[in-house]
Order: C-alpha cells, then structure tokens, then sequence
C-alpha cells in the first residue's frame, strides 16, 4: 500500500498496487483510485520504486550502477507516465535517490551476513544416503525432515542396501555438507540465500536442506561435495 501525505490526503489506498500490477496507465490509475493527476505525479518516487521492487533483476542493475539512468528514466516515463515528458527529471531522481538508499542497505546487509559467516565453521560427511518413506525406516537416522508428501531421512549409505530390500528408494553416492553458525545466524536475513546463490553460480545443484537451529545442512553429490567445501571455506575465511 501506498500512502499520499499531502495535505487534506493524508489516506491509504490499498487498491492502488493492484491497478498498477496490470497497467501503468496514469489516468487508469486515478479513474480506479479517484485520487487527482497532480497527487498521483507527486508520488513518482514511490512508483517508480514499487515498479523496480516488483523487478528484482532491473533493481539489481539499478542499485549496482550497472544501467544508464537517463536512458532507464525514459523507458519508465513511457510504461508509468505515457504522454507526460514533463516526469523525466522526477523519474531519473527518483532512480538515483532509489540507487543510493539500496547501496546503503545492501552494504549493512552484507557487512552482518560477513559477520555471521566468519564465526561459522564447515564439516563434511561423506558416504550418506537419503530415504524417502511415509514414517520410521528403522534404522539410525542422521537429519530428517517431514512433509505433507511423506519422510525425508538422511541416513549412513551403510544401511541403503537393507532399506532397499524393504522397497525403500534411496538415493546414493551422497555427501553432506553442515554449516554450523553462531546464534546471530537467526536475526541475519539474508546468510541462506548467500550460501545458495554462492554454490547456484558454479552451476552446483543442492539436492536436500535442512535447517536445524543454528546449523545448516545441506546433502549434495560426492562429485560436488568438494567444490561446495571450498565455496563455504572461502565464505567463512577458515579450514577445518
């Protein structure tokens, strides 16, 4: 929801994110909304911010200073305000006041995630298998996680054969990966989806993960358990 401050409009209008899902069209926008032009144009910055958040890739290419601005402003002058030139200067403000507060936030963000990943430490076990099943399988069991589509077990490859027998399916030839961090690790948005786009961009497929508290699991292949290692190394700045 957005909300206009200026005087004698102080209200929210809740169905304004929903108009401006399915068209840009400003006089849509205020026919839908029946709030004035001039009051809508008074909130440029907010959408021009509510349009790039609802695009996290060009959100990307704009807080990383990776687009040309003024060519940029003048795409959005045609989808959020066609026919209005007047917009351009307020959309290419609104994109480098948008650039500037996301750097900031992205730099804090990272700075507390560095934190969390350099107090966590990396171990590595390998020869494991996993199990799918509706209940217990009956035999030790290493992680396991349950789901509206059954069980999810991870288990020592030692007991794959006798589980097999039972009409179990397994998946062998497994290693898993545990991260284990500090407490911090639980208020720190963004530790998660660090790690796996850290492993996603050497084209490495994390087959099951786990959390467990403070520790992170994660059961890969044994051909990608090495290359997955040396990512969480370089990541937490220590060896085990």
């Amino acid at each position: 929801m957005l909300a206009f401050g200026r005087e004698g409009h102080g209200f929210i209008i809740p169905i304004l994110q929903k108009t401006i899902c399915s068209t840009w069209d400003t006089s849509l926008i205020c026919a839908k909304t029946g709030i004035s032009e001039d009051d809508l144009m008074a909130t440029t910055a907010n959408l021009v911010r509510l349009y790039l958040k609802r695009r996290p890739q060009l959100l990307s290419v704009v807080t990383n200073g990776l687009c040309n601005y003024s060519a940029l402003a003048r795409r959005l002058q045609k989808e959020i305000f066609p026919g209005r030139k007047s917009e351009f200067t307020a959309i290419k403000a609104a994109l480098l006041r948008l650039a500037r507060e996301e750097q900031a936030k992205e730099k804090s963000w990272e700075k507390e995630v560095e934190k969390v990943l350099k107090n966590s430490s990396v171990e590595v076990r390998s020869n494991v298998s996993v199990v799918s099943s509706k209940g217990g399988i009956g035999v030790p069991v290493i992680a396991t996680s349950n789901s509206k589509s059954g069980v999810m077990s991870v288990i020592d490859s030692s007991y794959s054969k006798q589980l097999r027998k039972k009409g179990l399916r397994t998946i062998d030839e497994l290693s898993l990966i545990i991260l284990c961090s500090p407490p911090e690790l639980q208020d720190t948005p963004g530790c998660v989806s660090t790690i796996l786009d850290a492993i996603a961009a050497e084209g490495i497929n994390v087959l099951e993960f786990i959390s467990c508290h403070t520790d992170t699991l994660m059961v890969v292949r044994n051909s990608d358990a090495v290359r997955i290692y040396e990512i969480l190394v370089g990541l937490t700045g220590k060896k085990e």
